[in-house]
């Protein structure tokens, strides 16, 4: 687990929310700050967050490493910039279609983000990155449940409810995605290779497992995707409703 704010809170501060410096004097910068943040969000994506590496990332921009460091001061700095950096992709949810269907866009795009960029699971959330677009995704997410009879404490925990709902839930989307480049075996292998000995184990110890099987609660919407992508997609969508009632239950107005 890689944990964010290990870096120098003013340098890290600094660049969030102003960027780079203009150089007072010397040539001007050969990187623009968004280049170096992108190509580590492209080594991250590639062999995941421990990979990556400042030496590596400067052979890959074509500067030296010494050179870099006069951009960030170091990983733990850039890390939080990679946070940011996506978090600004991510589009605002839109008030105007009420909060249920604006905190499900928010889950929706956070997933997307999870399985774009999985190294994200892998960034804990204890320490939140205090970049301008993280910040601002979060008060138009609070915003959506303003004005409902809800006390601020519980505003606050709706959307820490969802948050954590989603990214419990994506973790099992990213690992279905990734598992036939893991295992070396596609889904399908991987069910032929075991129906048949559960079918002689199995065999009427399970009644309850069967009937729903039989009755298609084991069923996926789609079979465009694997099937345990789709399943653990479809039961993102059936816990999300489930959150989202809960949420309700509490709302006065």
């Amino acid at each position: 687990m890689e944990y964010a704010g290990r870096g120098d809170p003013a340098r890290t501060m600094a660049l969030l929310w102003d960027g780079l410096p203009a150089p007072r004097r010397g040539p001007r910068q050969r990187l623009e700050l968004s280049r170096v943040v992108d190509a580590a969000i492209a080594q991250a994506d590639r062999a995941g967050p421990a990979a990556l590496s400042m030496r590596a990332l400067a052979q890959e921009l074509g500067v030296g490493t010494a050179s870099l460091y006069t951009y960030v001061p170091g990983k733990a700095e850039l890390l939080e910039l990679m946070v940011e950096r996506v978090a600004g992709t991510l589009p605002p949810p839109d008030a105007s279609r009420g909060w249920r269907a604006g905190l499900r866009e928010v889950a929706a795009g956070d997933l997307a983000a999870y399985r774009a960029h999985p190294w994200l699971l892998q960034v804990s959330t204890s320490r939140t990155v205090f970049g301008p677009n993280v910040l601002a995704r979060y008060e138009a997410t609070l915003a959506l449940l303003d004005g409902h009879g809800l006390a601020p404490a519980h505003i606050v925990g709706c959307v820490a409810a969802v948050e954590s709902y989603t990214r419990g839930a994506a973790s099992a989307v990213v690992e279905a995605e990734r598992a036939p480049d893991a295992t070396g075996s596609s889904d399908e292998e991987w069910w032929e290779g075991r129906v048949p000995f559960l079918e002689e184990r199995m065999d009427g110890r399970y009644p309850l497992f069967a009937a729903l099987e039989e009755a298609g609660a084991f069923a996926v919407s789609d079979t465009a995707l694997p099937y345990t992508v789709q399943r653990a997609l479809d039961r993102f969508d059936f816990g999300l409703d489930l959150v989202l009632d809960a949420v309700a239950a509490r709302m006065t107005s």
